[in-house]
């Protein structure tokens, strides 16, 4: 199931797969291209960090060392790909709703399935300023950036 998200300045649509990302399971570890390719800047950074100690530390003179190392980081590669792989989309999609991007259709049911899955609180539409609500930041919104996902008509 994929959540399309829209640029309200553009237009632009990017369609979001709510679950597990292949993608990334597959790719990250390859100095996390992936993740600076999906704007995800800091856990790309870190990966390509990793992928550049472990690669440091896999050279190192003594044979018992390196056994020893390359153990804990395949156990701690594996886990790092893992959860990428797991949480990937939501960061993917959380962080284009930090952009200012919105659900193209809030109410349809795989923006509200993706929303309960991020755990991304939609804005009811009677809430929104010039429904007769109140704006999400009289209620505290404003510092979830991503709690503002519903286009403002």
């Amino acid at each position: 199931m994929k959540a399309v998200l829209k640029n309200p300045r553009t237009g632009e649509l990017k369609e979001v797969k709510v679950g597990f990302s292949f993608v990334l399971f597959f790719f990250s570890a390859l100095f996390g291209l992936p993740l600076f390719l999906r704007g995800l800047y800091r856990l790309g950074a870190f990966m390509a960090i990793w992928r550049v100690f472990v690669i440091v530390m896999s050279v190192l003179p003594g044979e018992e060392t390196r056994a020893a190392l390359a153990s804990l980081f395949l156990m701690l590669d594996t886990g790092l790909i893992v959860w990428l792989g797991l949480k990937g989309n939501e960061y993917t999609a959380k962080n284009l709703l930090e952009k200012g991007w919105v659900f193209a259709k809030p109410d349809s049911l795989e923006a509200q399935f993706a929303m309960s899955r991020w755990k991304i609180e939609p804005v009811a539409a009677a809430a929104l300023p010039g429904n007769g609500g109140t704006a999400p930041e009289a209620r505290g919104i404003a510092s979830r950036p991503w709690a503002r996902c519903v286009e403002r008509p």
